[in-house]
């Protein structure tokens, strides 16, 4: 319900069931907008947006639902307002990002998803974005694969030190998780840099040994390899944009969440036949290679926003398996100590409705022609020389990552000799 009263400028609204009662002084903006949702130069839909509660309120117009994001298609093929927002709120910097407050507090903001709307809700990661009706803009002119931006935006979000009046023109907008990260050009190359957490701030490192691992095991197009950035003085694990020209990532909870799993599947089997009916043929193939990878490696974030599949924005074919990205949290980061058996502990994701044990998640798994024993010779060694660059990380705590280590690829090594 909108009602507009112009003597008092007042809009009175019903928005999911809360009543919301807002005057506006006439030099101040309208709290309004009308945007067209586009995928890079298609236009996907019209609606009507409200400034102040960050949300779509009316789907005005449907131009082309195939180019929208996968996640807001029911199955019916129709993009629904309740969708729509949902995708346009994770499109956000988490509220749970550490420091972000500080931010919004800085900039006089009231909302992550304010800092989208002043970048036309632009990302690295696909060729998404809201035109303003009022004042439209073009792909090439904006979209930041092409064009430079700052560091400014970047290194509020980094939890740097900032002067002056940041520019806010920036991929840094969009950047999703929880550790603190940013966007920057580096060369001339678009880089991702993250940080780490407490205790020991251990997944910079973590990236690079998950590299070291990938090197020694897999393909050079199965993985986004990582290296460690200094700047001033601190380091950051850093990869370069994972995506080539007219490529967008969708995860794998985009391509599931508005499809229908059989009972007579598992959730494994399930995104498998999923990533087969988009015609990926290699699909079990990469899946078998990341969770093995996650196993040896003893990752514990493997959720479905943490891999995925590559789509083509101009013909909107899936052209292979999302390289393997983002295996920072693992190698126990997050045991405080590792001297009893049940330190090592922790529940393997994303399958089953609370995750399941990693041998468990194991089995589910049985293609392993392209698996060979003899690579992973030296990879321990090489890896413990990474983390020893960490000078938070004991001798006592190295030792201990070192023999759980070699116990997982001992463990997987007896498990494929019996599958194969």
């Amino acid at each position: 319900m909108w009602k507009t009263f112009q003597s008092s400028w007042c809009i009175v609204n019903n928005f999911h069931g809360i009543l919301y009662i807002r005057c506006k002084d006439k030099n101040r903006r309208n709290i309004m907008a009308r945007y067209l949702l586009m995928n890079k130069n298609t236009p996907v839909l019209e609606f009507d947006y409200d400034l102040e509660v960050h949300a779509v309120m009316k789907i005005l117009e449907v131009h082309d639902a195939r180019y929208a994001p996968p996640s807001t298609v029911d199955q019916k093929g129709n993009v629904t307002k309740k969708a729509l927002n949902v995708w346009w709120k994770g499109r956000a910097i988490p509220a749970s990002r550490n420091q972000i407050q500080q931010v919004l507090d800085c900039l006089d903001l009231d909302s992550t998803l304010a800092l989208a709307e002043k970048n036309f809700g632009l990302s690295l990661s696909d060729r998404y974005w809201i035109n303003d009706t009022a004042a439209p803009q073009q792909w090439k002119d904006i979209n930041f694969f092409d064009n430079n931006f700052t560091d400014d935006l970047g290194i509020l979000t980094l939890g740097q030190q900032s002067s002056g009046h940041p520019n806010l023109m920036s991929p840094n907008s969009t950047l999703g998780g929880d550790l603190n990260k940013k966007w920057k050009i580096v060369n001339g190359e678009r880089i991702l840099l993250k940080t780490g957490s407490a205790l020991f701030r251990q997944e910079v490192q973590n990236e690079v040994a998950a590299t070291v691992l990938h090197q020694q095991l897999l393909e050079k197009e199965d993985y986004v390899p990582y290296f460690l950035h200094q700047e001033g003085r601190s380091t950051y694990s850093a990869c370069k944009n994972m995506l080539g020209e007219n490529e967008e990532l969708i995860t794998a909870y985009d391509v599931l969440c508005n499809k229908k799993k059989p009972s007579s599947m598992n959730d494994y089997q399930f995104l498998l036949s999923v990533y087969q009916e988009l015609g990926l043929k290699n699909a079990e193939e990469m899946l078998t290679k990341m969770f093995v990878c996650d196993y040896i490696l003893a990752n514990e974030d493997r959720h479905w926003r943490n891999f995925g599949v590559i789509r083509n924005v101009e013909t909107l074919e899936y052209t292979r398996v999302a390289p393997i990205f983002d295996s920072g949290t693992c190698l126990w980061c997050r045991a405080e100590m590792l001297e009893l058996p049940s330190d090592y502990s922790y529940v393997a994701k994303p399958f089953g409705n609370n995750g399941m044990s990693p041998d468990r998640q194991l089995e589910l798994f049985h293609q392993f022609d392209w698996f060979d024993e003899q690579k992973l010779d030296g990879t321990v060694d090489k890896i413990m020389e990474i983390l020893r660059t960490n000078e938070n990380i004991s001798e006592k705590r190295l030792r201990n990552i070192q023999s759980g280590l070699e116990n997982n690829i001992e463990n997987i090594c007896e498990y494929t000799r019996r599958e194969k």
